[in-house]
């Protein structure tokens, strides 16, 4: 059996696959709210009881691995190439999207107000795209709350920039859905983003001072996007490809079968 999520009320067994995405520590630590913190450090109580037991334990990056107790094996999320990919046009005017809570580690509430008072001013007819659970009322935001896959690659497809504030990610599967849709990428530098974006390269990395300047150097210049947009593309083709993600648990699966896995 291979396990996605909670796996604590089931018996252990040595053909037992657990992928972790992410570590419920992180989330403590990065917990915005004290019944938020409580509740994910209670949590990661049962994920230590999950990593010793039997099977195989996977994480999703380098820094889920470092937080969990032997869990040694490293597969990165994947994004399917088929359906995320460049569309026809981008938007006429400046764009970003953002994707997330306002008021959770991935701090929509942060962004628009950078948003507001750094990138406005600089790019007046710049039109902030928010996907997620709470609205948000602006002349210069379009909140669309919940979407479907399709609209969702659409949003990708067309933004100039997607813009990823999170304090914490465990991988941060939003980066490379945008990359693979070929939309440059600012991200706030922390370990999971990290393992993804390489600044300058296939994205701009900032901190919270530096998060507006990145995201209106993006904006401004034309050639900076295209060369984040193409090593962006190049980046999800040759290590995020759906297809050689499920091929790494494939071999992972008959491993176990023929008893070889260590």
């Amino acid at each position: 059996m291979h396990y996605h999520g909670d796996d604590y009320l089931v018996k252990g067994s040595p053909r037992r696959v657990r992928t972790f995405y992410g570590s419920a520590l992180q989330e403590a630590l990065h917990g915005r709210r004290a019944g938020r913190v409580l509740y994910q450090a209670l949590f990661y109580v049962f994920e230590i009881i999950s990593c010793m037991r039997h099977g195989v334990k996977v994480g999703i990056s380098r820094t889920t691995c470092s937080s969990l107790p032997f869990v040694r094996r490293h597969i990165p999320c994947g994004v399917p190439l088929d359906r995320f990919r460049p569309g026809a046009e981008k938007t006429t005017h400046p764009s970003i999207l953002f994707i997330g809570d306002m008021h959770s580690r991935k701090r929509g509430s942060l962004l628009l107000d950078i948003f507001t008072t750094h990138v406005l001013p600089a790019h007046p007819s710049c039109l902030l795209t928010i996907i997620g659970p709470e609205p948000v009322s602006h002349a210069h935001v379009r909140w669309l709350g919940h979407v479907d896959e399709q609209a969702l690659v659409e949003q990708y497809q067309k933004t100039w920039v997607y813009c990823l504030p999170s304090s914490y990610e465990g991988f941060g599967v939003p980066a490379i859905e945008a990359m693979a849709c070929a939309t440059a990428v600012v991200a706030v530098d922390n370990a999971g983003t990290r393992e993804i974006v390489r600044h300058e390269e296939n994205g701009l990395l900032a901190d919270d001072g530096t998060l507006g300047s990145c995201l209106n150097r993006a904006l401004s210049d034309a050639s900076l996007r295209a060369r984040l947009c193409e090593n962006g593309l190049r980046c999800v083709r040759e290590h995020y490809d759906i297809r050689a993600v499920a091929a790494q648990y494939e071999h992972i699966y008959t491993s176990l079968r023929t008893g070889s896995c260590a």
